[in-house]
């Protein structure tokens, strides 16, 4: 078992990784919240595999439980979703001291935590991980939020879970398409600041590829480890937390332009070598650094091209940047870009001119 502690004063949780977690979970709130009803809130695509096992565990220790099962995709990150089950849960007689755990990846992390920010002017909740993307990135840290037709997560929350277990035996069952996809953010770590991580992973790529217990329990506590001590800095992304944006400008923008027909991670993989590309184009780094990232990438399999991720789209520069224009992280009349000086050395950027986002964009048709 390892445990990492996300320091935030009276918000502060602890991040617990360990095999076979479900238990745990289970008497973690028969011993915290004992009185208190658990919400769990997962996905058709989790449920099939763990609801029975993991609802099993809090009827052991006699905990009451309402099970909610949404569509698995980004589409139910949808404020009309979110209402309805809101009103679903208030007919259920939803109390304050009840507790919602997010059992699922990344979207139904961030529409649980959402959710809970919300109903009765917020209540608790536990991120309970189960891809490799959630595990690492969007479990920890409290960003929460839904999806509109202008954007991705314009709508949202900063809101802290009291917890967060992790179970690296759940990725057993993540198709290989998707454990990859979720390995996009694992890179973006070592990127950003972590060059010997870097190596590490790539010295190690084979053991990724199939899921070694032991690698990926290392890789989930030191990514853990980096994004609890990010989020420490800079809870509210006011500037430092920013760098984990790195690769997300563009796989945003990428992702509006698919209609959110295109897994997150895919798009990150994408986003990573665009923003490598571009500190190219600008002279912020070299090619031999480009080259080692791109390497790597397809060492796994990872999506390195616009035409990777839908060969059928008619891609087009202006529309990607039209995108980029009302993602949240616009400053001004300018698009912030997460760039690098070396291969984790990462750095923020707030003045870039059309001119270069749009040859880096054509560098990937």
């Amino acid at each position: 078992m390892k445990t990492v502690k996300v320091s935030l004063k009276e918000r502060s949780y602890k991040i617990i990784i360990k095999n076979n977690i479900f238990e745990d979970v289970a008497y973690y709130h028969f011993s915290k919240h004992k009185k208190s009803r658990a919400i769990i809130i997962t996905d058709k695509n989790v449920a099939k595999y763990y609801i029975k096992n993991f609802v099993s565990f809090f009827n052991k220790y006699k905990s009451e439980t309402l099970v909610v099962v949404i569509k698995p995709g980004e589409k139910s990150k949808d404020l009309l979703i979110v209402k309805k089950i809101i009103e679903k849960l208030l007919n259920s007689n939803i109390k304050r001291n009840d507790v919602i755990y997010a059992l699922g990846g990344g979207v139904v992390g961030d529409f649980s935590g959402f959710l809970a920010s919300i109903i009765l002017r917020g209540i608790k909740f536990i991120q309970v991980p189960t891809t490799l993307l959630s595990q690492v990135d969007s479990s920890v840290g409290g960003k929460t939020g839904v999806n509109t037709k202008t954007g991705k997560n314009l709508i949202g929350s900063f809101y802290q879970p009291s917890a967060v277990f992790i179970d690296p035996n759940t990725l057993r069952s993540l198709p290989q398409k998707e454990f990859l996809a979720g390995y996009s953010e694992v890179l973006k770590y070592s990127i950003i600041n972590d060059k010997k991580f870097f190596l590490w992973l790539d010295l190690n790529y084979k053991k990724i590829i199939s899921k070694n217990s032991k690698i990926m329990t290392e890789i989930i506590a030191n990514c853990c480890k980096k994004k609890a001590i990010i989020v420490k800095k800079d809870e509210k992304e006011l500037n430092y937390r920013m760098l984990l944006n790195l690769g997300h400008t563009f796989a945003h923008a990428i992702e509006k332009e698919l209609n959110y027909k295109v897994k997150h991670g895919e798009a990150v993989s994408v986003g990573l070598l665009m923003a490598m590309k571009l500190s190219v184009l600008l002279e912020k780094t070299n090619c031999i650094n480009f080259n080692l990232i791109k390497v790597h990438m397809k060492k796994l399999n990872l999506p390195t091209t616009l035409n990777c991720l839908n060969p059928n789209q008619k891609w087009n520069a202006k529309s990607l940047i039209r995108n980029m224009q009302s993602d949240k992280k616009k400053v001004d009349k300018n698009i912030k870009f997460i760039l690098l000086n070396d291969i984790g050395k990462a750095y923020i950027e707030n003045h870039v001119s059309n001119e270069k986002i749009q040859l880096t964009i054509k560098e990937f048709f």
